[in-house]
């Protein structure tokens, strides 16, 4: 049975949620929390708490650091959930909506997630928005009844929250178990099936280099094509595991020069195909928010089949571009090469799905998957559109930082 997706469950859920590590990064949060603090995830993923959070510089009085802090180093030190009480917290608007602060009043909890060797894992920092709640008991009495209901509802969401903390925290030690087996699992794969690969190739090697002129031609044909096909399982076990781990790698978010990644990923190709003549053109793409390494990844996989599929293109032409697309910034890499069959695109990012043999083009068929996942958990899009033999062109957004 297909194991639940936690991250998009925790993402979904309707309350207000923080994953914090020990040492108060934020690795995780909710779609809810997002909009009652007025921020995006792009922007505070992998950021210190406080310096997302900052108290109201124009608020002398303020005291929502202090009492978070000290609620936080209580639930590190003595590793058990803390209640606080309501607090005074104003958070900082966008610029879009007229900057400065607004008063915000919240009712926080933190509770701890501790690994199998009880260890500290992390912290979840969950707020109920009580601001309105208490806004209305200073209306007058004829609120009254009201503003006792909403107590009420306050004390029992208080329980739920608990309740709600509780299955939290059994997800995420589920979670911390399921990554501990593919961990293993990775590891039995890339040591436990690397290595009679790495003894054929050997052996066969071996047998080529001492045996080979008694063997007839068809003979070390057929070696050449065991270790062939070894190295290129080996190939095959490097790619998934890579595709595996990608998606616990957290994002180290920052502003990247794309035109200048991939005006350097254009040169480093190139050196390695000093044999062809590419006419390769880089626009003056806009920066994007994202991780530099694997936004490095994205423009050398989509970049890198460029060059691969004009290979037998006499006048191969490469563009790294972009367009905006109403409102919405578009980037691109175009070929003029092999192509592809529109029919077949929904194909184009599964892994290991390969639409032109492995005899005219090398390739895992893991390249475009491996894209596909980075633009995505930059909360972008990728697609691509092509006809056989006259080129191929795949767009791609970054919704990180946008």
């Amino acid at each position: 049975m297909k194991q639940p997706d936690f991250r998009l469950l925790f993402e979904g859920a309707p309350g207000l949620y923080l994953v914090l590590t020990p040492d108060l990064k934020i690795v995780a949060v909710s779609e809810a929390y997002l909009r009652a603090t007025m921020t995006k995830r792009a922007e505070i993923i992998g950021r210190a708490l406080f310096d997302v959070f900052p108290d109201n510089p124009d608020d002398p009085a303020a005291t929502g650091v202090a009492n978070l802090r000290a609620s936080l180093d209580r639930v590190r030190a003595q590793r058990v959930p803390d209640t606080m009480a309501v607090q005074k917290y104003d958070i900082r608007r966008p610029e879009s909506e007229g900057g400065g602060f607004e008063e915000r009043f919240w009712s926080p909890t933190n509770s701890p997630v501790l690994d199998a060797n009880g260890e500290l894992a992390y912290i979840i920092h969950r707020v109920e928005d009580v601001t309105e709640f208490l806004r209305l008991k200073t209306i007058g009495s004829e609120l009254g009844t009201r503003a006792e209901q909403m107590e009420a509802e306050v004390y029992l969401r208080a329980q739920e929250v608990a309740e709600a903390n509780r299955h939290l925290a059994q997800l995420a030690a589920r979670l911390e178990t399921s990554n501990q087996e593919l961990e293993s699992f990775s590891y039995s794969v890339s040591h436990d099936l690397r290595a009679p690969l790495r003894v054929i190739d050997g052996f066969s090697l071996a047998l080529l280099e001492d045996h080979g002129k008694s063997l007839p031609p068809e003979g070390q044909d057929l070696l050449s094509r065991m270790r062939q096909q070894a190295q290129r399982m080996a190939q095959l076990i490097d790619d998934l595991l890579e595709f595996s781990r990608l998606g616990r790698k957290p994002l180290d978010v920052a502003s990247v020069d794309l035109a200048a990644l991939a005006r350097t990923v254009v040169q480093d190709l190139g050196q390695a195909n000093t044999d062809r003549k590419l006419d390769v053109t880089v626009g003056e793409l806009p920066p994007a928010m994202g991780d530099r390494a694997l936004l490095r990844q994205v423009l050398t996989n989509l970049i890198g089949n460029a060059f691969k599929f004009t290979r037998q293109r006499p006048d191969a032409q490469v563009e790294i571009g972009w367009r905006d697309d109403d409102g919405e910034c578009v980037y691109y890499v175009k070929d003029n090469g092999a192509g592809f069959d529109m029919r077949y695109a929904s194909k184009l990012f599964g892994v290991f799905q390969r639409l032109h043999p492995a005899a005219d083009f090398e390739g895992t068929g893991v390249g475009l998957a491996l894209v596909q996942r980075i633009i995505h958990r930059h909360g972008g899009r990728i697609w691509g559109e092509g006809r056989v033999n006259e080129g191929a062109t795949f767009s791609f957004t970054l919704s990180a930082g946008s």
